[in-house]
């Protein structure tokens, strides 16, 4: 019997301690030489993605804070579902800060109810959300580019090859600019928002379209999206506006391929190899979305926030995006 006892003992005893090591293996020590940080984002294969995420990563290295920064970076690679499962672990980790470039903007508000739950700051950078949305805790600011702004510009600046090289631009001489419009995710805010800008800053000109294409960001796509358009449309395209540079670029693949002189196109993200054929001359221009300001305010944020002092920042900033051409 008195085996029986110790032995009950011994086994309530190792059920205490099991179910200890459970609780603390949920989530890691607060108090630890780290300031721990989630990265989360909507998909490291978009070419402008991978750059700001490798140029945050050596900001961060070099961040001045009493203690050095760890952090996680999990790439959704542009599924909503994966990300979901993403965040719900990040909210089990007990970080002190969250980043997050979101797949679906539209999904901010619950995401951020999450994170007022566990009581994490989150930054969210890139991809913009409903300003109703940031108005569910205090604890969440944006940083990204004016959509409609890098839209404007691309109106300016489809204004001024038209008025500057009318002849050239013109090839049909039917007076107008026959264009075709490549759209970034359907019902995407900064793809509506940019698309805005640029129709609302191009009505001064003889627009005629060609189709409005959605292509999901995406190189191949946008190819063949173009493709699909049919050779006697693409041959009366004299302009492709894109909402970025990684489907303008699968537009000069298109004519790359079939050997046809390229129209006037216009991308936005100022990617290395959108310069490139922009300074060789044989892409007309792109739109710079500051990705240095974006990165500089994302660490400035970060180190208030990581220091208790968020009154002095607005909870939305915008960097200021600006043409790029050869000329």
């Amino acid at each position: 019997m008195k085996k029986m006892r110790k032995y009950k003992w011994v086994l309530f005893i190792v059920l205490i301690i099991c179910l200890t090591l459970t609780a603390l293996g949920g989530s890691r020590p607060k108090e630890d030489q780290y300031i721990h940080v989630g990265i989360a984002v909507y998909d490291l294969d978009d070419t402008f993605m991978d750059s700001l995420i490798t140029a945050l990563e050596n900001r961060i290295d070099k961040l001045n804070m009493k203690k050095k920064i760890s952090y996680e970076i999990c790439n959704a690679k542009g599924n909503s579902r994966r990300q979901n499962r993403q965040l719900q672990y990040m909210y089990t980790q007990n970080y002190d800060m969250m980043l997050v470039n979101l797949v679906d903007p539209s999904s901010a508000a619950n995401i951020l109810n999450n994170a007022k739950e566990s009581a994490i700051p989150v930054i969210l950078f890139n991809r913009d959300i409903a300003e109703k949305d940031l108005k569910i805790t205090n604890n969440v600011w944006y940083v990204g580019t004016d959509a409609s702004q890098a839209g404007q510009i691309q109106g300016e600046m489809l204004h001024k090859v038209w008025n500057e090289q009318r002849d050239r631009v013109d090839k049909n001489k039917n007076g107008k600019i026959d264009y075709v419009l490549i759209e970034g995710e359907e019902d995407h805010y900064d793809a509506i928002r940019r698309t805005k800008g640029f129709l609302e800053n191009s009505k001064g000109l003889p627009l005629n379209t060609q189709g409005t294409l959605s292509a999901n960001w995406n190189r191949e796509l946008a190819y063949k999206k173009f493709t699909e358009l049919g050779e006697d449309t693409i041959r009366q395209t004299e302009a492709v506006i894109c909402n970025n540079d990684d489907m303008a670029l699968g537009i000069y693949d298109y004519y790359q391929e079939k050997h046809l002189d390229l129209p006037v196109i216009i991308g936005i993200n100022n990617s290395q190899e959108m310069n490139e054929r922009i300074m060789s001359g044989e892409i007309y221009g792109t739109i710079d979305n500051n990705m240095n300001d974006q990165l500089t305010q994302i660490c400035q944020y970060m180190r208030s926030i990581l220091n208790g002092s968020t009154s002095e920042h607005k909870r939305i900033w915008y960097s200021q995006p600006f043409a790029v051409t050869r000329t």
